[in-house]
């Protein structure tokens, strides 16, 4: 067993064409494990093609309540009106899970929202072996984290919030990225969580992006996250230092955590590091 373990996760897949390809490219190299799958979205078909018989990852269902692009939208699978707190006037998701503070979304509609995008996942063949959620809707729906928890059991998958343990000092090298073999060797034993959304810099990807990061930024950022954790130069750094990329299927669970607790620190160390992808 190595010494440093990390669920290694990437997501988003299936909200564009450009992730698809990407998150085939991340799957290929090997350093990431774990791909959460969102079922809503308009290519999600495709990728349930491109992952078609691939045993050597592990597939999650990314909750998906709401859709942050200004251009791209995403509708729910259950048709629902704008009373539901979950959509617009047009029926489209909401840009922000922070909203539904307001709107106050039943719980009832929520989980039927959930289990009908679970079961598009299943139909089209993926194999899902855990469950998580886009920007962390649990925070502003009182309740939803215990009802996640009780459907994950229900369907005998895994619970995502039972997986977060970041890892210490990270703020120190997304300051100073440029040696991460010097960080890898100094991180002590233990399992940790990291989270990537890989895409390619198209212009596809261009259109996405909001009042809070552009199209192009959007798009420049994901593709250098692909180019990371697809390069050779890496993968060879993370068997030099002892580090090994792991699914959430082999992963040792943990006490739930309080995911406003680890949203605030990442937060926290985005603002010190002057980054804006903040959650």
């Amino acid at each position: 067993m190595a010494k440093v373990q990390f669920i290694t996760r990437a997501d988003d897949i299936g909200s564009s064409h450009s992730a698809n390809l990407a998150a085939l490219k991340v799957a290929k190299a090997g350093l990431i494990k774990n791909f959460s799958l969102m079922a809503p979205c308009d290519f999600i078909e495709e990728a349930a093609e491109m992952f078609a018989g691939r045993k050597d990852v592990c597939l999650g269902m990314h909750t998906t309540l709401n859709a942050e692009w200004d251009e791209v939208k995403w509708k729910p699978i259950v048709p629902i009106d704008q009373s539901s707190g979950l959509v617009d006037e047009n029926g489209f998701f909401l840009s922000n899970p922070s909203l539904f503070s307001d709107t106050k979304p039943p719980l009832e509609v929520i989980m039927t929202e959930v289990e009908a995008q679970f079961e598009r996942l299943h139909r089209l063949g993926f194999d899902i072996k855990y469950i998580d959620s886009h920007m962390f809707a649990e925070m502003y729906i009182d309740g939803m984290d215990n009802e996640i928890e009780a459907f994950a059991k229900r369907k005998g998958i895994l619970d995502h919030m039972h997986y977060y343990t970041l890892p210490p000092r990270l703020e120190e090298f997304i300051k100073n990225p440029s040696n991460p073999l010097r960080y890898l060797k100094s991180l002590p034993p233990g399992q940790y969580f990291i989270v990537i959304h890989p895409s390619l810099d198209t212009e596809e990807m261009r259109k996405t992006g909001n009042s809070r990061e552009s199209g192009d930024k959007v798009a420049q950022d994901r593709a250098r996250e692909t180019k990371i954790f697809s390069s050779f130069i890496f993968r060879t750094i993370m068997k030099l230092t002892g580090c090994q990329g792991i699914r959430y299927d082999e992963a040792v669970s943990v006490e739930r955590v309080d995911i406003k607790q680890v949203i605030e620190a990442y937060n926290n160390m985005m603002n010190e590091v002057g980054k804006e992808a903040k959650i």
